[in-house]
Parts: structure tokens; C-alpha cells; sequence
């Protein structure tokens, strides 16, 4: 990969922390004035826009659910300046053309290493960060194994890493109120008394 003059850095955060990491390099660093910001899900890029905006940036988002002319317009605006953030989802970000774009966030690293190489590459790109997880990520080695290059690690100033992950149980089911089973008490004895 020769996106030699492309700035890359690897941010370390566990899942939980990644958007608080965010925040504080938008708001400390002065290159990320402007940025495309991928992340994986819909419902991720509504919570970051809704979040970036309530603090005062000029914000939009493109989703699958966004009509296409709607999607031309908002990065139009993001490359003239008048955005100053465009959260994108990934596969969304596939089929763009991200000339024009100078600063790309992966606050999930990219699923494709073809999807990081086209960000890397592409002419006006100035910098691309990315989030990974510290405990390894089998996408990010894969691409480091592939240009046989370990890419910079950078760590924020003035920000406190989590030093594990948080356990999140995935159990969304509710248990139905009342007890699991009968009380034995109320079940029939199968037993026949004798003497009858």
C-alpha cells in the first residue's frame, strides 16, 4: 500500500469507551476539526450524529436509509466546509466517492482491508484514524501482516483508558413475572394409595 503521504494512526479503546475517546480528540485535537467518521450500524450513526449535534457541530449522517440525493448533498457539504462532521455507515461509505475528503475517524475498524486501503489511498486523504481493540484485532493484523508494516500506535492526551473491557450481558429477553413452574405442592400425585 503506498498511501505513504496518508497520516495513519491506531487509537486503542475497548468498545464502551470508543465514542467518549472520540469526543475528547474532537474537542483536543486540532486536525480533527473535520472529519468523515465510519462506524458499522445505523442505529450507532444516529446516537453520534444526535450527540455531535446537540453539542453544537454542524453534523449530518449518511445511512441505507437515506434516499441518494440526500447522501450527494450531505457529502458535498462535508468536502465545501459547510459540515464539519459526516457519520457515515461503513458499507454506505463503499460505494462513495470520498474525493475532496481529508480526514476519515474508523471508530470501527474497517471490515474489508480493501475498504482502508481506498481511504488510504485516495489523493486528498491528509490523515486516517482508527479505533482497534488493545486485546487485538484480527482485521488490523491481518492488514499489517499484508503491507508488512506495524502501523502507529497513538494514545490521547488528557484521556483515561478503561484498563479492561466492560462484560455486557446480551441477554435482552425479559423473564415472564410469576414463577417458572408450578409449586410442587399443587401438582397430583401420580403414586395410587393402597387399600382401595
Amino acid at each position: 500500500m503506498s498511501g505513504k503521504t496518508t497520516e495513519q494512526v491506531i487509537y486503542e479503546a475497548y468498545n464502551h469507551e470508543k465514542l467518549e475517546l472520540l469526543h475528547h480528540l474532537i474537542t483536543n485535537e486540532p486536525a480533527l476539526g473535520s472529519a468523515m467518521i465510519y462506524l458499522c450500524r445505523k442505529d450507532e450513526v444516529h446516537i453520534l450524529t444526535t450527540a455531535l449535534a446537540e453539542s453544537g457541530l454542524h453534523v449530518d449522517s449518511i445511512h441505507g436509509q437515506k434516499k441518494p440525493a440526500a447522501r450527494t448533498v450531505a457529502l458535498e457539504e462535508h468536502v465545501t466546509g459547510k459540515l464539519d462532521y459526516l457519520v457515515v455507515t461503513e458499507a454506505c461509505a463503499r460505494n462513495m466517492d470520498i474525493s475532496g475528503v481529508k480526514t476519515i475517524i474508523n471508530v470501527d475498524f474497517p471490515e474489508l482491508i480493501k475498504d482502508y486501503e481506498n481511504q488510504v489511498l485516495c489523493p486528498s486523504m491528509k490523515r486516517v484514524f482508527s479505533f482497534a481493540n488493545p486485546k487485538g484485532n484480527k482485521l488490523l493484523m491481518s492488514l499489517e501482516e499484508l503491507i508488512e508494516v506495524k502501523l502507529p500506535r497513538a494514545t490521547a492526551e488528557g484521556f483515561t483508558y478503561a484498563k479492561h473491557a466492560l462484560k455486557v450481558s446480551t441477554r435482552n429477553k425479559q423473564r415472564k413475572s410469576g414463577p417458572r413452574s408450578k409449586p410442587l405442592q399443587n401438582k397430583k400425585s401420580k403414586l395410587k394409595k393402597k387399600g382401595r
